[in-house]
């Protein structure tokens, strides 16, 4: 299982116990690059690629943050939106990523894995 790294900047006007506190504020901390690579990495990683599948509607939950050692973990949740192209179907199905960080002054470096979860 590949793993994937990603970096946020947290603005020079946010505290990160602000951030910390507030997953709305967070999730916005993630770019267009790095929802681009997120992308990248889960799309890579299914089976089915039939819908040309696609992530959306990021958002983050769980955040943990340890002041001392300035690590922590966070939830990435997401859609899988997939739209066949023969029909006027569409899907979407929801999962998520969970991702370890450390701080580093105005820099939050993530790394987290995929795991695709399917029932055989």
């Amino acid at each position: 299982m590949a793993g994937i790294s990603i970096q946020l900047t947290i603005p020079g006007d946010s505290s990160f116990e602000s951030l910390k506190n507030d997953p709305i504020q967070f999730s916005e901390l993630l770019g267009t690059e790095q929802q681009r690579l997120i992308d990248d990495h889960v799309v890579g990683q299914l089976d089915d690629q039939d819908g040309a599948p696609t992530l959306t509607d990021f958002s983050i939950s769980n955040i943990i943050f340890d002041p001392v050692t300035l690590k922590g973990s966070f939830r990435l949740h997401f859609k899988i939106s997939r739209q066949f192209c023969c029909s006027d179907i569409s899907s979407c199905q929801t999962d998520y990523m969970d991702f370890n960080f450390i701080k580093e002054d105005k820099k939050i470096y993530g790394t987290g894995s995929y795991t695709t979860w399917s029932i055989q």
